[in-house]
């Protein structure tokens, strides 16, 4: 489970670099697959997580938050919840901000946009604001993710910790 909770980790704090390199004027786009790839990443550090985490019984909400204050010292808890919920906060209003642009296609020279079988010819300068707005909004939900499962294995190994059944 350890080796879950580094990875998750990891995978949070690259997340968080790409949604702040994203951010930062005229810092360099990176590529997508670097985007795709950390979205796989997450969710199959996820799908391990809950894997290792079922049959977890909690009595409430007071037992998960004290196994989860066990499981990690506080100061990782506060960047868990920041990142966790920071994470869903900037994809949503990344969202909501129509920053993104649906299908960017780059061929001929233009620049294109298709959103609900709508094609709007784009600037390089837009197109390049929607791709970083799109990498943001995807690695600020994958962080989200991840601290989320850095958690959740957390629960798990506290909970292991102090009952013989789980």
């Amino acid at each position: 489970m350890k080796q879950l909770q580094r990875a998750a980790a990891g995978i949070a704090v690259v997340d968080a670099l790409v949604v702040v390199s994203t951010v930062l004027p005229g810092a360099p786009l990176l590529p997508m697959w670097m985007t795709i790839v950390a979205c796989a990443l997450t969710i199959a550090v996820l799908v391990l997580t809950i894997s290792k985490v079922r049959g977890l019984r909690v009595s409430g909400l007071k037992e998960l938050f004290g196994h989860l204050k066990s499981g990690l010292p506080a100061w990782a808890v506060v960047l868990v919840a920041v990142a966790f919920y920071g994470g869903w906060i900037i994809a949503l209003v990344t969202l909501a901000s129509g920053a993104t642009a649906g299908n960017l296609k780059h061929e001929n020279g233009q620049y294109t946009s298709t959103q609900r079988k709508v094609v709007r010819v784009l600037t390089e300068e837009q197109y390049v604001r929607a791709q970083a707005a799109n990498q943001r909004m995807f690695c600020a939900g994958a962080m989200a993710v991840a601290a989320g499962a850095l958690a959740l294995g957390a629960i798990r190994q506290a909970a292991a910790g102090s009952s013989p059944r789980a």
